[in-house]
């Protein structure tokens, strides 16, 4: 896992993941490869936590450690699997 600091936040992106963050807009965007988009993310203007994320991804939030986790679904369907 990737961690990236966003804001007061830590960001938590699966290796084949990056990001791109604009400080000033208070936004990031988490793409997969060239250009699947994966979410993204914002500070609105009350200091609330804006998430977007696409169908084929899975956010874990820890709110008390300001801890946002993002992964592919695939990681859920290989958990499954492997439990079978």
């Amino acid at each position: 896992m990737k961690n990236i600091n966003f804001i007061d936040w830590q960001i938590e992106l699966e290796n084949k993941m990056d990001s791109v963050v604009d400080k000033q807009a208070r936004k990031m965007i988490v793409t997969e490869g060239a250009i699947e988009l994966v979410a993204v993310i914002w500070i609105d203007d009350k200091d609330v936590l804006q998430l977007k994320p696409t169908w084929d991804s899975v956010i874990s939030i820890d709110h008390t450690q300001k801890i946002l986790t993002i992964r592919s679904a695939d990681v859920l369907r290989t958990e499954e699997e492997d439990a079978e």
